[in-house]
């Protein structure tokens, strides 16, 4: 087979994943933002006390922000790692398919599920969150 053949089928192979890529980031970048607009929840509450809470109730839901937060900055770094080691997926793919004394092949399973586990682990946490805020819902009387 001619060089540049196997280079463009090294090339299409290894980018196969990168579809996994895109759904991660766009998963990592709804992530963000609701982390965001905690941190803007939290923020205008340590701003102006409002009046129509009271003050018992702004520091509940200050913690409970909080904890929201720390859930959420977990999973965008599980998520993070995750993105990384796809990354190196696709690197050792295309290493491997180009490199005809370099085999790596072997190293794909465990970088693959370690993603995978962290993608899972990434995905229970801001599940996690998303439970806290439902709760905090139902407490303020917004969901039912």
């Amino acid at each position: 087979m001619h060089p540049s053949v196997e280079l463009s089928n090294a090339i299409r192979i290894s980018l196969a994943p990168a579809f996994l890529l895109v759904a991660m980031s766009n998963l990592l970048g709804h992530i963000m933002a609701t982390r965001q607009r905690i941190i803007d929840r939290y923020r205008m509450l340590s701003a102006e006390p409002d009046v129509i809470i009271a003050p018992d109730e702004v520091e509940y839901e200050k913690r409970v922000l909080r904890d929201r937060v720390a859930l959420t900055n977990r999973s965008i770094n599980l998520l993070t790692l995750a993105i990384m080691l796809i990354a190196l997926v696709i690197f050792t793919i295309f290493i491997s398919l180009v490199s005809p004394v370099i085999d790596l092949t072997l190293t794909l399973t465990p970088l693959f599920a370690l993603a995978m586990l962290n993608l899972i682990v990434a995905a229970g946490l801001f599940l996690r969150q998303l439970q806290i805020s439902s709760r905090q819902l139902q407490r303020i009387g917004l969901s039912s």
